[in-house]
């Protein structure tokens, strides 16, 4: 008798609690960090174990800090869609499929998401951006300067993809531009307005910290459904999966 082939199934609705939970989670103790950091009245200190905790949520937590916990969970939360879409992508290409080129695409434009975020990349354009735009001009919604190609990019996707997305049955069309809106209205969005708290009010105070973890969250939250679609699009057209020949 055949040994069967081992498999590992994950469901879409579970995957996407999870992911929830993880996300208010981080933002709670970003929160949560940066409020003790900024009313150290509001606590005692007592003991090198209690000073280690605090120290730990006011730099290892915050959501607008990099090489820290939310930045290695916002490179995986990028680097799944990659993967299910590289495996989307790869059945695509073996039933010669007409848009099999374009998931192909998706899976490394956020393979590309994932490694700009573990490496910053994006920000290393911000002050190549300012010396080309007055930003200050713009009452600080392009303080963050690497927004501008960051549009454009969305904008050249826009068009790449229209044919695709119209390909789509309805139920996906749904799923993807709900998931993939707040997505983008969180990573260009909610840039640009962290800009204008930047401009204004300035990065060293609390309401700068809790509004950054919270547009933080608005990411997250994107890019967990987009891991929901993808899983639900999966299980819907390759129940059994995939099954790697030599």
């Amino acid at each position: 008798m055949e040994n069967p082939i081992p498999s590992i199934k994950l469901a879409p609705g579970k995957t996407l609690f999870v992911l929830f939970a993880i996300t208010v989670l981080l933002v709670g103790l970003s929160i949560w960090g940066q409020y003790l950091k900024y009313f150290p009245q509001s606590f005692d200190m007592h003991g090198a174990w209690q000073e280690f905790g605090i120290d730990l949520l006011m730099r290892s937590f915050f959501t607008d800090s990099e090489s820290n916990v939310p930045t290695y969970f916002n490179t995986i939360i990028l680097f799944i869609p990659s993967m299910l879409l590289g495996i989307i992508g790869a059945w695509k290409v073996s039933i010669k499929d007409k848009f099999k080129f374009h998931w192909v695409g998706l899976s490394l434009i956020f393979l590309y998401l994932s490694v700009d975020e573990a490496a910053v990349l994006h920000e290393k354009l911000i002050e190549p951006m300012r010396s080309v735009f007055n930003f200050e001009s713009y009452y600080g919604i392009f303080y963050f300067t690497w927004v501008i190609p960051g549009i454009a990019a969305v904008l050249l996707f826009m068009f790449a993809y229209l044919r695709f997305f119209l390909h789509l049955e309805n139920k996906y069309k749904l799923l993807f531009f709900i998931s993939l809106g707040i997505y983008v209205s969180g990573i260009i969005g909610g840039e640009m307005l962290s800009g204008h708290f930047a401009g204004t009010i300035g990065f060293k105070n609390f309401t700068y910290a809790m509004y950054t973890s919270l547009e933080e969250s608005l990411e997250w939250s994107g890019c967990s459904l987009i891991i929901y679609s993808l899983l639900a699009y999966i299980q819907q057209y390759l129940p059994e999966g995939i099954t790697l020949k030599a």
